[in-house]
């Protein structure tokens, strides 16, 4: 692992661990265990200690006493609840986006589309999440209200682990995500909100069904 100097050390952790628990090479259940972090990427143990507290307000693990800390698990019924959450934000964000958009914000968004599609025929999963996720970082701000934003931003390693489960179920995900994304951005385009909004709920319908079935 190699440190960055403008990211602290605990939040780098953080995201070394969050980044195997949401690609599930750490399975839901599994004890994380403190010392071997540490050893591993030789930083103290109160660092991954700290670390572990970031990802327990991130939702991905749980800390116990005397047991320490877990890889939460991710359900069928939690995914479900978090989706209906996730899409209901969302929403709010496009559709101030649909209603505000200037070229300027608008055109990275294209770029973004191409990659996705580039990926799905290439049956790259890593290029096509990456550029989800690249996706959702441009999308947020949009919504013109920090505090909406901020809530995005806390619930990303869930939305991530969510997403990768989603992908990860079948080949055919991208191509139908790679639809919903287009049939989004067409109707963001028209600033037509109503298609926005219509657009919006198929994603979270065809979404929280892959990932029951994918979690059961």
């Amino acid at each position: 692992m190699t440190f960055k100097a403008n990211d602290s050390l605990t939040e780098q952790i953080a995201r070394y661990l969050g980044k195997q628990i949401i690609q599930n090479d750490m399975h839901a259940g599994e004890r994380i265990q403190e010392l071997r972090i540490a050893a591993e990427l030789d930083v103290s143990r109160g660092s991954v200690r700290e670390a572990l507290l970031l990802l327990e307000r991130r939702h991905l693990v749980n800390i116990y006493p005397r047991r320490g800390a877990v890889v939460a698990e991710l359900g069928a019924e939690s995914a479900d609840e978090f989706f209906d959450l996730w899409f209901a934000l969302i929403e709010r964000v496009v559709v101030t986006f649909c209603q505000t958009w200037d070229n300027e914000e608008l055109a990275p968004f294209f770029d973004i589309s191409t990659r996705l599609m580039e990926a799905q025929q290439h049956d790259d999963l890593e290029a096509y999440y990456d550029s989800s996720v690249a996706l959702l970082s441009a999308l947020y701000p949009l919504g013109r209200n920090r505090y909406l934003e901020q809530t995005l931003d806390d619930l990303l390693p869930l939305t991530q682990r969510c997403f990768y489960a989603v992908l990860k179920s079948g080949k055919t995900q991208m191509a139908m995500t790679n639809q919903l994304v287009d049939a989004t951005l067409k109707a963001v385009t028209a600033r037509d909100v109503e298609r926005v909004r219509k657009a919006i709920a198929d994603f979270s319908a065809a979404y929280r069904h892959i990932i029951a079935e994918a979690l059961q």
